[in-house]
């Protein structure tokens, strides 16, 4: 029997706690390139975050064109060209705010800023749709192509440990050709997981930068348990590499650090100005801190990977 058809939320998020250790790392990095991949298209992560639920909604539409058609072609190659035949939906400016976390009258803002930055679209009858401008389209393709190696990377080790036989390549050559299938799963959960953050930290920056320090520890501790080292301190990093990796300026990544040291999340060395995580140990009880919170994203992720599996697997 397929090993497939015996999973579900609770097999898959008892996995991930099993399996701690190894995935966690992965999957952060995954989140850390997507955000930042965000943050340096769109100047800003909510705004990011209304052109993904735009984006969303298209996908979602091209993949109601295979219920009336079911040779019609989902895949990432012919994405543009579906993309310039099909009817997007009306959004109501309230309906993008509920959907995303963000307060109406920011989300209205963010969307005149994105019209005028040709991110999206506004027809002469008022209509806003996601409808990007030729310099980006030039672009989606490569950072798309990045992101589903990212994701790729991920459902494998995750295959892996739950005894699947998806190949690093299968994976991503399914996620290819049945692009607008699995990209509206994953931008779904992503607006989930975004949500959850804005909700919880009203600043989606705190969380990229965060990340950042998690990811650095994890990798480090992975490194010392392989060599059978149990005597760990956690490297510590600067605001510039910060800045570096996301995108973010600076001086914001200065201000962020200083209020995640505030919060007991990170520490920082008054003698060189760096900063390192607070834990003098790596586990899912201080992961559950309220700005890393494994749970949560746990059960968020839950149901985008069943579905994936489920699909690979069919």
């Amino acid at each position: 029997m397929n090993k497939n058809l015996n999973l579900d939320n609770k097999v898959i998020q008892k996995n991930f706690e099993d399996n701690f250790s190894k995935l966690l790392p992965i999957f952060y990095e995954m989140q850390s390139s997507f955000l930042s991949g965000i943050y340096k298209r769109y100047g800003d992560l909510e705004g990011g975050q209304i052109v993904i639920y735009f984006a969303r909604d298209l996908h979602l539409r091209l993949m109601r064109k295979r219920e009336e058609d079911l040779s019609f072609d989902l895949s990432l190659e012919k994405f543009w060209f579906n993309h310039q035949n099909t009817t997007q939906d009306k959004h109501k400016i309230i309906a993008v705010s509920k959907y995303t976390g963000l307060p109406k009258e920011t989300t209205r803002r963010k969307i005149l800023h994105l019209t005028k930055d040709k991110h999206l679209k506004k027809s002469p009858r008022n209509r806003i749709f996601w409808e990007p401008a030729s310099q980006y389209k030039d672009t989606y393709m490569t950072i798309i192509k990045e992101q589903i190696t990212s994701l790729s990377k991920f459902l494998f080790e995750q295959s892996k440990s739950l005894g699947l036989n998806n190949q690093f390549s299968k994976i991503y050559k399914e996620i290819e050709k049945n692009y607008c299938f699995y990209w509206y799963h994953y931008l779904n959960a992503q607006l989930a997981y975004m949500k959850y953050w804005q909700m919880k930290t009203k600043d989606l920056e705190i969380l990229l930068i965060g990340l950042q320090s998690v990811i650095q520890s994890l990798n480090y501790s992975k490194k010392k348990a392989d060599l059978n080292n149990n005597e760990i301190k956690y490297p510590d990093i600067s605001a510039t590499s910060v800045s570096e990796v996301t995108g973010i300026p600076r001086a914001t990544c200065i201000r962020k650090l200083d209020w995640l040291c505030k919060s007991k999340f990170i520490k920082k060395d008054l003698s060189n100005k760096r900063y390192r995580l607070s834990y003098e140990k790596i586990s899912e009880s201080n992961l559950n801190h309220p700005l890393t919170n494994v749970n949560a994203t746990v059960q968020i992720f839950t149901d985008f990977s069943l579905i994936i599996y489920k699909a690979l697997n069919r």
